[in-house]
This record gives C-alpha cells, structure tokens and sequence, in this order.
C-alpha cells in the first residue's frame, strides 16, 4: 500500500488504509484489484526471465495491479480502486467501505483485473465456505456396537456429495458449472476408541442465478444428515454482457469465457455497478509455487484498456 501511495500522481479520492482510490471522480469505468496475495511458498523473491516474470503474487495479481498503476501514471481516465484482504472470507474485505464513502457513485462499470489470460471472464460464481457436524456416542474400538461411530455417519452423510456431478449452468450463452467438495475432514481421538464426533469443510460454488440463501438452501438438501454450520457466504454475479460499456470492451477483446471461480464482481454487482474480469495474469499458474505470468499479457492488457478507457 505504501509503494501503491509513492507511485500514484498526486492525492487519492479515498484512502483507508486497506483501500485507496485514485483518479476522476467521475470516471464511469472503474477498475480494481487487491493488493494481497495466497502465503508464500519459496517463490520469493520474484524474478525475470525469458520473457515472464516468475514470483508470488505474479499472476494473481501483482500483474494486473501492475497494469493499473501504469495506466494511473499515464493520467488514463478511470476511478482506479487498489484493496487489501481478498484472499480472505469475505467479511475482511475493505470494500463496504469503499462503497459507503459515496467515492464510486454513479460509476458504470468495474472492470477487475484478475487472472483470466488477457481475454474476458464474466460473472462468477458465488462461494459458500462450512462445516458440516456428526455426532455419535463413544465406546472401546472392540466394542464398537454399544457407541455410534460419528466417522462412520460422516462417511454415509458425504456418501451423495462424492457422486454428485458438476452442475451446469447456461447464462446468456455462458456455461458455468456449479460444484461441492469436501476439503477438510476432522474426527477421531485415539486408536482404541469409537469417535463420537467427526466433522467436515464444504466448498460449494454456485453459479449466477442462485443467491446465497438459496445456495444455503441447496447445500443443506444435500447434506441433509449433518448439522450444517455457515463459515462464509460470497455471492455469485450475472454476466453483464447487455452493459453498454461491456459490449465496447467485447469488440477490443472478442474472446469470452464464464467465470469459473469467485471474484469482487460479486461485491460490484450487489452495489448495482455491473463488472467484468479482464486482466493479465495466467490462470493456470494462479496461487501456484510456479506462480508466474507472460511479459507480453501485460503490454497487451495496458494496451487495451488505455485504448478502451480514451
């Protein structure tokens, strides 16, 4: 934040101390992106070569803040939004804030620059984070019939979760496919004893359409056995393709996908303002120890939205 605040011309519109805003207030474009990154695994420091620039953080998404922060030197008109705690539970993040202080009122579109390999990504899905409980009675391993085994009911109870085929989803020629996994398991104290607990983490990503009550809904019916605890609850968001601004940036970039993953739009979408991913960053190295990202999408991008922008 402090480099973001040495390199930005002049005073920022807003600025918190997890968010800064920069650039014309009356911008109608807004572009975003979030400054943290996944913790480190011995790929810092960063470096250059052969054309890419390899490091934490390179693709998601130092590269597309890079790409922000050159186009605020170059004096490119838009409301340039830089943020802390995204790749957190939603709860943490400074963008509410942002949205109370009236900063980016009347803006059109948000443009967030994510991984999405320099083509467009619209929408995305939403991201329901929780704990599913089972509970038994303990007793002595050879005994086990005098307790109940809260492993056992967990394994029957994630049994449907395990045969259940992804989803798909189709918004406006879009396919998005909405998923559940299983991505923790807890349960058990010693060899010799029946566990009368055992619990589980649960990641659905559910497509645009469905809100988050209803994708409490939906998860509750497939584990209708446990007792469900909600950890955090990120909302989808629609594709925006009818957006005027939208249409304009499709006919510089005409290569469209869905968002298969979560991403701020959601938090623009549900302020209002339509948004759309487009940034520099190879999703296929995102959050990777390899993390890296061509030299070239970055020029391409800058490019791009300089010419999108004037």
């Amino acid at each position: 934040m402090d480099l973001v605040r040495l390199l930005l011309p002049g005073e920022p519109l807003y600025d918190d101390g997890d968010a800064i805003v920069w650039g014309e207030r009356t911008a109608p474009v807004v572009l975003a992106g979030h400054l943290d990154t996944v913790p480190a695994q011995a790929n810092l420091p960063g470096r250059i070569a052969d054309g890419v620039v390899h490091g934490l953080g390179a693709s998601d998404m130092k590269g597309g803040v890079a790409v922000m922060l050159e186009l605020a030197r170059a004096e490119i008109s838009a409301r340039y939004v830089f943020f802390t705690k995204e790749e957190v539970a939603l709860e943490e993040s400074p963008l509410p804030g942002v949205f109370a202080s009236g900063v980016l009122a009347g803006a059109e579109l948000a443009v967030v620059l994510e991984p999405t390999d320099a083509i467009l990504h619209a929408g995305c899905l939403g991201n329901l984070q929780a704990r599913v409980e089972f509970h038994g009675e303990s007793a002595h391993s050879a005994r086990p019939w005098t307790g109940r085994n809260a492993i056992h009911a967990l394994a029957e109870g994630l049994a449907p979760l395990a045969r259940l085929e992804p989803l798909e989803v189709e918004l406006d020629g879009l396919v998005y496919r909405e998923v559940v996994s299983a991505v923790r398991v807890e349960g058990g104290i010693a060899a010799n004893v029946v566990p009368a607990r055992a619990a589980a983490e649960l990641n659905f990503r559910f497509a645009p359409g469905r809100s988050r009550d209803e994708a409490e809904a939906r998860l509750r019916e497939l584990v209708p056995a446990g007792e469900l605890h909600v950890l955090h609850n990120s909302p989808s968001a629609p594709p925006a393709l009818a957006n005027p601004l939208v249409q304009r940036l499709r006919e510089l970039v005409p290569d469209l996908a869905p968002k298969q993953a979560w991403t701020p739009v959601a938090q623009f979408a549900e302020q209002g303002i339509d948004g759309i991913n487009y940034g520099p960053g190879a999703t296929a190295y995102a959050h990777r120890q390899d993390e890296q990202i061509p030299i070239a999408n970055l020029h391409a991008v800058y490019e791009t939205l300089a010419r999108f922008l004037s």
